[in-house]
């Protein structure tokens, strides 16, 4: 059993209220400091995002000051770099690919102390954090991801694994893995909604959380009444990328008929330009007469 007597988000998700938490790829505080507050947790993409283990620590950090819990996700199953990424103290640690029972508790020995597994003790956050009994009250929890046809024909031998806390669907993957278009929305296929299902089974029959991202908001409430406890909903990239991209066609809405888009992009004023231009453009041509 998995040492979380105070583990923040354990004790947030033994509450039974599903967690909403914010997708994190970018290493840059000062966006977590901005969209941060608020959510559940963060969830830190040490895969896919760009983060290092060094930028992957300024993130636990500024969470951490925040409020926010944190599910850390690692590039890896080597024993020795999760234990490197555990010592983050980040809440959780999510586990990618994880396509077996055995794959499982060899991820799961890898962050547990011994005799339970082959941790290290001496991190240096944890330490100075926590105090030297982390390693009694602050283990991470164990998030690992389904996100293929191989993982969810072992789901259930995999949530039995003692030391394992949750199960993550991985949408995405499991789409390749079904030989699915990567866009296609998980709600509007069968085989996808139906692993999504049988994930969610396999976890509340082991006494397990799951948990999973969210591309409309509006499914969090299929989705927890299904079993799902940690819901990750949008994150940096997307709002970003949506919030520029709003501003910008507001902002070409809003211009003069003069200057109105052809073929999706803007037309000149027919205004005469600024005086600056009209100087560069005199020099322009007169050091090309000179030549």
């Amino acid at each position: 059993m998995t040492n979380t007597h105070e583990n923040g988000l354990a004790t947030r998700l033994s509450g039974g209220r599903p967690l909403l938490g914010l997708y994190h790829g970018f290493p840059a505080e000062g966006i977590l400091e901005t969209i941060g507050p608020g959510w559940d947790f963060v969830w830190i993409d040490g895969q896919h995002g760009q983060f290092s283990i060094d930028t992957a620590l300024r993130a636990v950090r500024t969470a951490s000051a925040l409020g926010l819990e944190t599910v850390l996700r690692v590039p890896t199953h080597d024993a020795g770099l999760l234990a490197q990424y555990a010592d983050t103290a980040a809440s959780a640690m999510m586990i990618p690919q994880v396509e077996s029972a055995e794959v499982a508790a060899a991820v799961v020995r890898a962050l547990r102390f011994p005799p339970r597994g082959s941790r290290s003790f001496g991190g240096r956050r944890p330490i100075d954090a926590h105090g030297r009994d982390y390693y009694r009250t602050r283990e991470p929890l164990v998030v690992v991801q389904i996100e293929s046809q191989t993982a969810l024909e072992s789901v259930e031998q995999i949530a039995a694994v003692e030391g394992v806390d949750l199960l993550f669907f991985g949408a995405d993957d499991m789409k390749l893995s079904l030989a699915l278009p990567v866009e296609t929305l998980v709600g509007d296929n069968d085989q996808l909604s139906q692993a999504q299902g049988h994930i969610a089974r396999a976890a509340r029959a082991a006494g397990k959380g799951c948990g999973c991202g969210i591309v409309k908001p509006q499914d969090v409430s299929i989705l927890a009444e299904m079993g799902y406890h940690l819901l990750a909903i949008g994150g940096d990239v997307p709002f970003l990328r949506t919030g520029a991209r709003q501003a910008l066609d507001e902002g070409r809405r809003a211009l003069p008929q003069s200057v109105a888009s052809v073929d999706g992009q803007p037309r000149r004023a027919e205004s005469q330009p600024p005086h600056f231009v009209t100087q560069a453009r005199q020099k322009d041509t007169q050091r090309q007469a000179t030549r």
